[in-house]
């Protein structure tokens, strides 16, 4: 598999280790991943109002509402697959951390839903690759499915970082660059689980 870019520069890798601890329990990690793209759905058509004065705002965020509602589905549907039940939400830890800081409105909120996506999509490379190193006999649609979703979210953090500048220009940047030290702190103090966050 080819080396990770992550879509922003994020400053705390997820260390190696975390794959494995979250591929433990499928079941959960499938069930976390499910609510957190229902929760992004309903993100994106709120920033939609938001951003209604901005044309190019309203299309994209309606095309990122659709994209997670469709993985949500497909979600389900993989539970389904496997013969498990969605679990209950047990919470985002980390989205709540990163909103617990949030000071400066739209900005704020546009900025943590750049990153969540752009958190998301490490750790889906992530998985993607402890899947590969260790295959499991028909794993092939779980693999594809874990890549679309990697392309998915990388194509919604720099989506919700251009509205972000489109909207608050140098200072999008500077806080952006805020951001990425505060989302590093968070990251580093979580425990690991089954989920993608």
């Amino acid at each position: 598999m080819a080396d990770f870019r992550p879509p922003l520069p994020l400053r705390a890798p997820t260390p190696e280790g975390w794959a494995a601890a979250a591929l433990e329990d499928p079941a959960a990690l499938l069930s976390d991943h499910a609510h957190c793209e229902k929760k992004a759905a309903l993100s994106a058509l709120n920033l939609s109002q938001s951003l209604a004065d901005m044309p190019r705002a309203s299309v994209l965020l309606a095309r990122i509402a659709e994209e997670e509602l469709n993985h949500f589905r497909r979600g389900l549907e993989a539970l389904q697959g496997f013969g498990w039940t969605l679990r209950p939400d047990g919470g985002n830890a980390y989205a709540k951390a990163l909103h617990q800081q949030a000071t400066k409105g739209l900005l704020d909120r546009l900025l943590i839903a750049a990153l969540i996506e752009a958190r998301s999509c490490e750790r889906l490379w992530l998985l993607e690759r402890a899947w590969t190193l260790n295959p499991a006999p028909g794993s092939a649609p779980w693999l594809a499915f874990l890549l679309e979703l990697e392309r998915c979210e990388a194509g919604h953090a720099l989506g919700y970082r251009s509205l972000a500048e489109e909207r608050f220009g140098a200072q999008a940047r500077a806080r952006l660059d805020w951001w990425l030290d505060r989302e590093a702190e968070v990251i580093l103090t979580l425990p690991w689980r089954s989920a993608v966050h």
